[in-house]
Protein backbone atom coordinates (compact mmCIF):
# COMPACT_ATOMS: atom_id res chain seq x y z
CA UNK A 1 0.00 0.00 0.00
CA UNK A 2 1.52 3.27 -1.05
CA UNK A 3 2.35 6.20 1.71
CA UNK A 4 0.47 9.27 1.30
CA UNK A 5 2.55 12.23 1.10
CA UNK A 6 1.39 15.60 1.19
CA UNK A 7 4.29 18.32 -0.39
CA UNK A 8 4.21 21.91 -0.67
CA UNK A 9 5.86 23.25 -3.11
CA UNK A 10 6.95 27.17 -4.04
CA UNK A 11 9.24 29.21 -3.00
CA UNK A 12 9.90 31.15 0.46
CA UNK A 13 7.66 33.73 2.45
CA UNK A 14 4.63 32.52 0.31
CA UNK A 15 2.53 31.24 3.60
CA UNK A 16 3.99 27.57 3.22
CA UNK A 17 4.04 28.02 7.33
CA UNK A 18 0.58 28.92 7.42
CA UNK A 19 -0.83 26.05 5.39
CA UNK A 20 1.16 23.30 6.62
CA UNK A 21 -0.31 24.63 10.15
CA UNK A 22 -4.03 24.41 8.66
CA UNK A 23 -4.08 21.27 7.26
CA UNK A 24 -2.01 20.06 10.12
CA UNK A 25 -5.30 20.71 11.93
CA UNK A 26 -6.88 17.57 10.70
CA UNK A 27 -6.85 14.60 12.55
CA UNK A 28 -5.70 12.71 9.54
CA UNK A 29 -2.76 14.85 8.72
CA UNK A 30 0.49 15.29 10.32
CA UNK A 31 1.78 18.94 9.91
CA UNK A 32 5.56 18.92 9.96
CA UNK A 33 6.83 21.27 8.68
CA UNK A 34 10.02 21.66 6.74
CA UNK A 35 11.57 17.79 6.77
CA UNK A 36 14.30 18.79 4.42
CA UNK A 37 15.66 20.59 7.06
CA UNK A 38 15.86 17.98 9.61
CA UNK A 39 19.58 16.85 8.98
CA UNK A 40 20.98 19.84 7.62
CA UNK A 41 20.77 21.70 10.58
CA UNK A 42 17.31 20.92 12.63
CA UNK A 43 18.46 17.99 14.73
CA UNK A 44 21.82 18.62 14.98
CA UNK A 45 21.45 22.23 16.48
CA UNK A 46 18.83 20.72 18.63
CA UNK A 47 15.84 23.76 17.18
CA UNK A 48 12.84 24.43 18.42
CA UNK A 49 9.68 22.33 18.05
CA UNK A 50 6.86 24.59 17.06
CA UNK A 51 4.96 22.59 20.56
CA UNK A 52 7.87 25.04 22.59
CA UNK A 53 10.53 22.08 23.12
CA UNK A 54 13.59 21.73 21.39
CA UNK A 55 13.31 18.75 19.17
CA UNK A 56 15.17 15.77 21.46
CA UNK A 57 12.95 16.92 24.26
CA UNK A 58 9.92 16.78 22.09
CA UNK A 59 7.33 13.78 22.69
CA UNK A 60 6.83 13.29 19.06
CA UNK A 61 10.15 14.19 17.54
CA UNK A 62 12.39 12.62 19.90
CA UNK A 63 10.87 9.14 19.28
CA UNK A 64 9.90 9.71 15.69
CA UNK A 65 14.51 10.15 15.04
CA UNK A 66 15.62 7.40 17.65
CA UNK A 67 12.98 5.15 15.63
CA UNK A 68 14.19 6.24 12.03
CA UNK A 69 18.08 6.29 13.38
CA UNK A 70 17.21 2.41 13.88
CA UNK A 71 16.73 2.01 9.55
CA UNK A 72 19.44 4.70 8.92
CA UNK A 73 22.32 6.50 9.38
CA UNK A 74 20.99 10.73 9.16
CA UNK A 75 24.54 11.88 7.94
CA UNK A 76 24.10 9.26 5.00
CA UNK A 77 21.00 10.96 4.34
CA UNK A 78 22.05 14.65 4.59
CA UNK A 79 24.64 13.61 1.62
CA UNK A 80 22.34 12.16 -0.45
CA UNK A 81 19.84 15.31 0.24
CA UNK A 82 22.57 17.41 -1.29
CA UNK A 83 22.84 15.23 -4.73
CA UNK A 84 18.74 14.78 -5.10
CA UNK A 85 17.35 17.51 -4.08
CA UNK A 86 18.65 20.42 -5.83
CA UNK A 87 16.51 22.36 -8.42
CA UNK A 88 18.26 20.68 -11.12
CA UNK A 89 19.91 17.45 -10.33
CA UNK A 90 20.87 15.16 -13.26
CA UNK A 91 21.27 12.05 -10.47
CA UNK A 92 17.70 12.48 -9.89
CA UNK A 93 16.91 11.39 -13.61
CA UNK A 94 19.70 9.03 -13.86
CA UNK A 95 17.78 7.41 -10.74
CA UNK A 96 20.11 3.61 -9.60
CA UNK A 97 21.30 2.72 -6.42
CA UNK A 98 21.80 5.75 -4.49
CA UNK A 99 18.21 7.52 -5.33
CA UNK A 100 16.79 3.90 -3.92
CA UNK A 101 18.81 4.58 -1.28
CA UNK A 102 17.53 7.91 -0.64
CA UNK A 103 13.59 6.42 -1.60
CA UNK A 104 13.97 4.04 1.06
CA UNK A 105 15.33 6.18 3.82
CA UNK A 106 12.67 8.83 3.50
CA UNK A 107 10.07 6.25 3.10
CA UNK A 108 11.52 5.09 6.99
CA UNK A 109 11.33 8.90 7.72
CA UNK A 110 7.73 9.11 7.15
CA UNK A 111 6.68 5.64 8.32
CA UNK A 112 8.33 6.49 11.53
CA UNK A 113 6.34 9.47 11.68
CA UNK A 114 3.62 7.81 11.03
CA UNK A 115 3.66 5.36 13.80
CA UNK A 116 4.75 8.06 16.42
CA UNK A 117 1.84 9.92 15.46
CA UNK A 118 -1.10 7.80 14.87
CA UNK A 119 -1.87 9.67 11.94
CA UNK A 120 -1.37 8.32 8.12
CA UNK A 121 -0.69 11.26 6.08
CA UNK A 122 2.45 12.95 6.46
CA UNK A 123 2.69 16.65 4.97
CA UNK A 124 6.00 18.17 3.78
CA UNK A 125 6.42 21.66 3.82
CA UNK A 126 9.50 21.77 2.73
CA UNK A 127 9.12 24.05 -0.93
CA UNK A 128 11.84 22.53 -2.35
CA UNK A 129 10.28 21.19 -5.63
CA UNK A 130 13.93 19.34 -6.65
CA UNK A 131 13.13 17.49 -3.31
CA UNK A 132 9.46 16.79 -4.48
CA UNK A 133 11.16 15.32 -8.01
CA UNK A 134 12.78 12.87 -6.26
CA UNK A 135 9.88 11.58 -3.85
CA UNK A 136 8.17 11.69 -7.00
CA UNK A 137 9.76 8.73 -8.62
CA UNK A 138 9.32 6.48 -5.88
CA UNK A 139 6.35 4.13 -6.62
CA UNK A 140 5.43 3.14 -3.21
CA UNK A 141 4.48 6.74 -2.35
CA UNK A 142 1.16 8.43 -2.81
CA UNK A 143 2.59 12.05 -3.19
CA UNK A 144 0.08 14.84 -3.49
CA UNK A 145 1.49 18.50 -4.34
CA UNK A 146 0.33 21.60 -3.16
CA UNK A 147 1.56 24.24 -5.58
CA UNK A 148 1.10 27.22 -3.13
CA UNK A 149 2.07 30.98 -4.70
CA UNK A 150 2.38 34.21 -3.92
CA UNK A 151 2.86 37.75 -5.64
CA UNK A 152 7.04 37.90 -6.63
CA UNK A 153 6.48 41.65 -5.62
CA UNK A 154 4.88 40.46 -2.15
CA UNK A 155 7.97 37.99 -1.34
CA UNK A 156 10.63 40.10 -2.79
CA UNK A 157 9.24 43.28 -0.27
CA UNK A 158 9.39 40.05 2.79
CA UNK A 159 12.57 39.09 2.27
CA UNK A 160 14.06 42.74 1.93
CA UNK A 161 13.79 42.90 5.45
CA UNK A 162 16.07 42.04 7.55
CA UNK A 163 15.07 39.60 10.66
CA UNK A 164 17.56 39.38 13.70
CA UNK A 165 18.44 36.10 15.34
CA UNK A 166 16.19 34.75 17.80
CA UNK A 167 16.60 31.12 18.27
CA UNK A 168 13.55 30.83 20.92
CA UNK A 169 11.26 32.61 18.60
CA UNK A 170 11.91 30.53 15.47
CA UNK A 171 14.70 32.50 14.05
CA UNK A 172 17.59 29.91 13.98
CA UNK A 173 20.13 32.72 12.26
CA UNK A 174 20.36 36.30 11.05
CA UNK A 175 18.11 37.16 8.40
CA UNK A 176 19.82 39.46 5.51
CA UNK A 177 17.83 41.53 3.45
CA UNK A 178 18.13 40.43 -0.11
CA UNK A 179 17.56 42.21 -3.72
CA UNK A 180 14.39 42.96 -5.26
CA UNK A 181 16.33 41.54 -8.22
CA UNK A 182 17.43 38.60 -6.66
CA UNK A 183 14.30 37.05 -4.88
CA UNK A 184 12.10 37.29 -8.03
CA UNK A 185 14.86 35.54 -10.48
CA UNK A 186 14.95 32.76 -7.74
CA UNK A 187 11.37 32.63 -7.18
CA UNK A 188 10.94 32.44 -11.11
CA UNK A 189 13.30 29.24 -10.91
CA UNK A 190 11.44 27.75 -8.25
CA UNK A 191 8.22 27.78 -9.69
CA UNK A 192 9.31 27.01 -12.88
CA UNK A 193 10.06 23.97 -11.52
CA UNK A 194 7.20 23.30 -9.29
CA UNK A 195 4.90 24.07 -12.45
CA UNK A 196 7.48 20.42 -14.01
CA UNK A 197 6.83 18.61 -11.03
CA UNK A 198 2.90 18.84 -11.26
CA UNK A 199 3.37 17.25 -14.99
CA UNK A 200 4.98 14.54 -13.67
CA UNK A 201 1.87 13.98 -11.27
CA UNK A 202 -1.85 12.53 -12.61
CA UNK A 203 -3.59 16.08 -13.05
CA UNK A 204 -5.82 15.06 -9.95
CA UNK A 205 -3.22 14.95 -7.16
CA UNK A 206 -1.77 18.43 -7.58
CA UNK A 207 -3.59 21.92 -7.32
CA UNK A 208 -1.64 25.63 -7.47
CA UNK A 209 -2.87 27.71 -4.76
CA UNK A 210 -2.29 31.55 -4.67
CA UNK A 211 -1.46 32.85 -0.85
CA UNK A 212 -3.65 35.81 -1.76
CA UNK A 213 -7.15 33.71 -2.52
CA UNK A 214 -5.94 31.59 0.40
CA UNK A 215 -6.04 34.53 2.66
CA UNK A 216 -9.06 35.97 1.83
CA UNK A 217 -11.53 32.73 0.94
CA UNK A 218 -9.82 30.00 2.77
CA UNK A 219 -12.96 27.99 2.51
CA UNK A 220 -12.59 27.83 -1.03
CA UNK A 221 -9.44 27.23 -1.59
CA UNK A 222 -9.40 23.97 1.07
CA UNK A 223 -11.87 22.67 -0.56
CA UNK A 224 -9.81 22.67 -4.01
CA UNK A 225 -6.98 21.08 -1.87
CA UNK A 226 -9.35 18.93 -0.26
CA UNK A 227 -10.00 17.34 -3.48
CA UNK A 228 -6.26 17.02 -4.50
CA UNK A 229 -5.24 15.90 -1.64
CA UNK A 230 -8.17 13.06 -0.95
CA UNK A 231 -8.51 14.45 2.23
CA UNK A 232 -11.99 15.95 3.37
CA UNK A 233 -10.91 19.64 4.87
CA UNK A 234 -14.21 20.33 5.35
CA UNK A 235 -14.15 20.47 9.14
CA UNK A 236 -11.58 22.08 9.86
CA UNK A 237 -11.72 24.66 6.83
CA UNK A 238 -15.68 25.64 7.89
CA UNK A 239 -14.81 26.90 11.40
CA UNK A 240 -11.30 28.53 9.63
CA UNK A 241 -13.41 30.51 7.42
CA UNK A 242 -15.51 31.88 10.14
CA UNK A 243 -12.25 33.33 11.71
CA UNK A 244 -11.36 30.35 14.34
CA UNK A 245 -7.46 30.99 15.25
CA UNK A 246 -5.08 28.08 13.16
CA UNK A 247 -2.99 26.44 15.74
CA UNK A 248 0.29 25.01 15.58
CA UNK A 249 0.99 21.61 16.66
CA UNK A 250 4.71 20.15 15.95
CA UNK A 251 6.38 22.24 12.88
CA UNK A 252 9.97 21.58 12.82
CA UNK A 253 10.79 23.76 10.91
CA UNK A 254 9.39 26.87 8.89
CA UNK A 255 9.02 30.67 9.71
CA UNK A 256 8.85 31.80 12.90
CA UNK A 257 5.05 32.12 12.84
CA UNK A 258 4.85 28.67 14.18
CA UNK A 259 5.91 29.85 17.33
CA UNK A 260 3.43 32.19 17.85
CA UNK A 261 0.91 30.25 19.27
CA UNK A 262 -2.95 29.86 18.11
CA UNK A 263 -2.92 32.90 15.03
CA UNK A 264 -5.74 34.09 13.00
CA UNK A 265 -5.62 34.59 9.31
CA UNK A 266 -4.38 37.87 8.20
CA UNK A 267 -3.40 38.58 4.75
CA UNK A 268 -0.41 40.60 4.25
CA UNK A 269 -0.82 43.23 1.88
CA UNK A 270 2.20 45.72 3.05
CA UNK A 271 4.20 45.27 0.28
CA UNK A 272 1.37 47.08 -1.80
CA UNK A 273 2.19 50.61 -0.12
CA UNK A 274 5.45 50.30 1.63
CA UNK A 275 7.82 48.89 -1.31
CA UNK A 276 9.43 51.13 -3.61
CA UNK A 277 9.00 51.78 -7.27
CA UNK A 278 12.40 50.69 -8.13
CA UNK A 279 12.00 47.66 -6.38
CA UNK A 280 8.78 46.80 -7.34
CA UNK A 281 9.79 47.43 -11.24
CA UNK A 282 12.51 44.70 -10.71
CA UNK A 283 10.23 42.32 -9.49
CA UNK A 284 8.03 42.91 -12.63
CA UNK A 285 11.26 42.70 -14.82
CA UNK A 286 12.00 39.57 -13.48
CA UNK A 287 9.39 37.55 -12.51
CA UNK A 288 6.99 39.53 -15.50
CA UNK A 289 5.76 36.24 -17.43
CA UNK A 290 5.08 33.62 -14.19
CA UNK A 291 3.32 37.26 -12.48
CA UNK A 292 1.14 37.20 -15.81
CA UNK A 293 0.25 33.40 -15.40
CA UNK A 294 -0.56 33.59 -11.87
CA UNK A 295 -2.90 36.72 -13.11
CA UNK A 296 -0.89 39.04 -10.69
CA UNK A 297 -0.34 41.57 -13.55
CA UNK A 298 -1.88 41.92 -16.89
Amino acid sequence: MQSRIIYIAGYGRSGSTMLDMMLGMHPEIFGSGEISAMCRHVWHENEFCACGSRLKDCDVWAPVMARWAEACDPNDHLSLQRVFEPLYAPARTIGGRRLNAFLAQSRALFSAIRAETGRPVVLDSSKAPGRALALSRDPDVDLRVIHLVRDARAVAHAMGRAIPLDVAKGVQKKIVPRSALRTALRWRMYNSVAEKLRTRLPAEHSVRVRYEDLMRDPLTEMMRISTAIGVDLSAIAEPIAEGAKVVPAHQMAGSRLRMKGPVALRYDDAWEVEMSNAARKQAEMAAGALLRRYRYIE
